[in-house]
């Protein structure tokens, strides 16, 4: 089982309102080549923002009581790329009455290309 997935599309402007402006490599395309990047990256937070929405879209309250997350980057997403979030259950366990839903979570780019990896977990209602 899964939970529905979310799609993303990332443009320059939703980096720089997510990261509040300013040059560097998250808003300044310019700036991040001068830092070796073919051009301003997203935040890892951004993208874990993405994967903690699915998860409270899936979970309610459940998710925002309980909720853990643990995520490792793999490759970057730039401005143009569109992001798709993905989960795939592992484990339902009962815990002090409640179920408990552990998830392989991920995000891929267009060419399902895997950006973020790792594991969520929240209780159902």
């Amino acid at each position: 089982m899964e939970f529905p997935s979310i799609e993303k599309h990332i443009t320059l402007d939703k980096m720089r309102k997510y990261t509040g402006g300013g040059p560097g490599i998250h808003t300044d395309d310019e700036f991040a080549r001068t830092k070796g990047l073919p051009g301003a990256v997203v935040q890892g937070g951004q993208i874990v923002g993405y994967l903690n929405e699915m998860m409270l879209r899936a979970l309610g309250p459940g998710y925002i009581e309980g909720g853990e997350i643990s995520v490792v980057f793999v490759k970057s997403a730039m401005s143009g790329d569109s992001l798709v979030t993905r989960s795939t259950v592992t484990e339902r366990k009962s815990v002090d009455g409640r179920t408990r839903v552990t998830c392989e979570v991920w995000v891929e780019n267009a060419r399902g290309e895997k950006l973020a990896v790792g594991t969520a977990s929240g209780f159902e209602n």
